[in-house]
């Protein structure tokens, strides 16, 4: 059996499992299952596996649209239609993109934003953090009506200041309290975006000591010579005058 025949059998066989699964869940979902939908997914599916393509979010949406009682054709539709937006988040991610950041881009692009602006903000990143929460929260809020443009500066100026998931998530819930309080969307995003940039704490200067400078150190002053000559037998080599400080007896 060759491996395209092997492949296409594993993929058909967890088609077929989460049919099961869904139709013992809600009996009511069995008579749509229809087998043109079947071999439509199944299509879909083993395309994207070929592609390099992450087939469980492709198999969460079919469940999705089973658990929900959609008919056989929307299901297809939908799945086709991530299918397509993965595709492109993953080539616009690099190899380097895991399975939940190609999911979460393919969620930036169907709520508007370009693949091209994904692919720079993960190039901007690399491999130092995920990116699967900054492209869900930049999805979350260019549905709310942030123009795609202030959402992406907004989400790319958190990444870059290094912003934590918490920061992240608090700048979306910002968001979204002051959009429903009437701010508008654009202006809400833009301000939290710059407070959340205040709230990082300064770096300490590489140029301050890491220590307090030393006291210096007191010397006692060099005796002098009469009080020499006072504590030992006098002689012509000590009634020497000495007249600079800096010599020292050995």
């Amino acid at each position: 059996m060759s491996k395209r025949k092997t492949r296409s059998f594993v993929v058909a066989a967890l088609v077929s499992a989460s049919f099961l699964s869904v139709g013992a869940q809600d009996p009511r979902t069995g008579p749509k299952l229809d087998n043109p939908t079947k071999v439509a997914i199944l299509a879909i599916i083993d395309t994207a596996r070929a592609q390099g393509i992450p087939v469980e979010p492709l198999m969460d949406k079919m469940n999705e649209g089973l658990g929900k009682g959609a008919d056989g054709p929307r299901i297809v539709a939908a799945v086709r239609n991530l299918a397509l937006e993965m595709s492109i988040a993953h080539s616009a991610l690099g190899a380097v993109a895991s399975t939940d950041e190609i999911k979460a881009a393919a969620s930036a692009m169907h709520a508007g934003v370009p693949a091209v602006e994904l692919g720079k903000m993960k190039k901007q990143s690399g491999l130092r953090r995920s990116l699967t929460l900054p492209f869900t929260v930049l999805a979350d809020i260019v549905s709310r009506g942030v123009p795609v443009g202030t959402a992406a500066n907004a989400i790319r100026s958190l990444v870059g200041a290094g912003a934590k998931d918490k920061d992240i998530n608090d700048f979306q819930r910002n968001v979204k309290e002051d959009i429903q309080q009437g701010a508008p969307p654009a202006a809400a995003a833009e301000t939290r975006a710059k407070a959340s940039g205040e709230k990082k704490p300064e770096r300490p200067s590489l140029h301050a000591p890491a220590h307090p400078p030393a006291a210096p150190r007191r010397t006692s002053p060099a005796p002098r010579c009469h009080e020499r000559a006072q504590n030992g037998p006098t002689t012509s080599r000590r009634r020497t005058t000495m007249t600079s400080s800096r010599f020292s007896t050995r």
